[in-house]
């Protein structure tokens, strides 16, 4: 989550005026335009995972009313050459929120121009149709649309010209910030916990995909920070906000999807005395799931010539079932007010209302981070991916109170005494 002063954080809660943005652009550390980008057109995600590379884009239009802001030449202002754009997201009533700094990938300008005929008195256009003492001038009305990237990018253009491998007595972190250390600073959350990396270790050619792999092994991600620092943070901890129906939440939708729905793993290999197959697996033999159940019979192959042994096969098919089924989960899109401090990566406490007639609270990690708008920010939408087992959990917590609430009608959930306990632990073979 990017900082932000209890005053914002608090008038981000509440009734303000209308929020703006701050937009300056830089070439090395000098500005290359005096006065802030007048933006009239903006949209931005910002997405978290394994096999995201580049977390935040956004799409901005900005006026260019002298018509110099559309780019021709690599040293122009707002070139692809190098231009970052440093954006400050001002809350109405209150403070601002660094948002970030980005490079410019892309210039595209839209450039209509007025013409029209005035007076100047000695003046005579060879060719021209016009009479004696008139000049045509030109108004431009152009905009430009810029496409922005946040500054992992650098890195990640920043290919590795031979194969290099971690020297003795590196580490994961260390070797992190020597592979981006000349494009930004980083920062370590709370909670990510380093570990020695081997030396047999080889990284080919992808610069920040190694880093990616290596902050994966520490269960860690890594993130821009709202003033041009890279945060490695941990992918398990505490929620930083929770979302309340009437206050911040707008709106909030589920999906289920039957892709990747397996309850079957398969793991072939070769022997290696003879060659001949090798095969296992490992159902899941209880619940909805059911290996033949009403799911049906759904397998998943994984083929591998490091696989040898019936044993081998066995344990790896038991270890892809048990994976499937820790990393089980919900999607929920939640539609918010506009928080510019909401990161993908961060974990949030979403409150949803559900059919037994009170508030079910399911906590996530944040996924993905659409925002929208035109001169002002908008709404925010979020991917918020929530465990499947603490779904169950959230669901038969909501159930409990409500069998409480019917033979207590004075009880609602927010005056649920804390000494009533908590549910007991949810496993699978628990599952309806």
């Amino acid at each position: 989550m990017r900082l932000i002063d209890d005053a914002t954080a608090t008038a981000l809660g509440g009734s303000r005026p209308a929020d703006r943005w701050l937009a300056w652009a830089w070439r090395g550390s000098r500005l290359v335009a005096p006065e802030p980008l007048q933006i009239i057109d903006w949209s931005g995600t910002d997405t978290a995972g394994d096999n995201t590379k580049i977390g935040q884009q956004l799409s901005i239009t900005v006026a260019d009313p002298d018509g110099t802001l559309g780019a021709w030449r690599h040293e122009d202002p707002l070139s692809v050459a190098g231009t970052k754009v440093q954006l400050i997201y001002r809350v109405g009533g209150a403070g601002a929120v660094n948002f970030g700094w980005f490079r410019v990938t892309e210039n595209e300008p839209d450039e209509v121009f007025d013409s029209r005929i005035i007076d100047e008195y000695g003046y005579m256009e060879p060719d021209s149709d016009l009479p004696p003492h008139k000049r045509r001038v030109f108004i431009s009305r152009a905009v430009v649309k810029l496409t922005l990237v946040d500054l992992t990018i650098n890195p990640d253009l920043d290919k590795l010209e031979a194969p290099e491998s971690p020297a003795s007595g590196a580490s994961i972190i260390g070797e992190w910030r020597r592979l981006t250390q000349d494009h930004f600073p980083t920062v370590l959350d709370p909670g990510v916990t380093d570990r020695p990396v081997s030396t047999k270790l080889v990284y080919d050619r992808e610069r920040l995909e190694a880093g990616q792999d290596l902050l994966g092994r520490i269960s860690a991600g890594y993130r821009m920070g709202g003033d041009g620092e890279c945060h490695v943070y941990p992918y398990d901890s505490d929620p930083v906000l929770r979302i309340e129906p009437r206050a911040a939440l707008i709106s909030v939708r589920r999906k289920q999807s039957l892709t990747g729905l397996y309850n079957r793993w398969v793991v072939e290999g070769k022997q290696n005395s003879d060659g001949q197959p090798v095969r296992a697996g490992a159902n899941i033999d209880t619940g909805p799931l059911k290996y033949g159940g009403d799911h049906g019979r759904v397998p998943f192959h994984y083929q591998s010539e490091m696989i040898e042994t019936y044993e081998q096969a066995l344990a790896y098919a038991i270890e892809l079932r048990d994976k499937f089924l820790s990393t089980l989960a919900l999607e929920l899109t939640a539609h918010i007010t506009p928080n510019p401090a909401l990161q993908a990566g961060d974990r949030v406490e979403i409150g949803c209302p559900v059919a037994a007639g009170h508030v079910a609270y399911f906590t996530g990690s944040v996924t993905a981070v659409n925002r929208s708008g035109d001169t002002l920010p908008r709404e925010t939408q979020l991917t918020v991916s929530c465990s499947y087992l603490d779904v169950l959990a959230g669901l038969a917590r909501t159930d409990w109170a409500k069998n409480l609430t019917s033979e207590r009608p004075e009880l609602t959930w927010d005056r649920m005494p804390a000494t009533w306990g908590t549910l007991p632990e949810t496993t699978w073979t628990d599952l309806p």
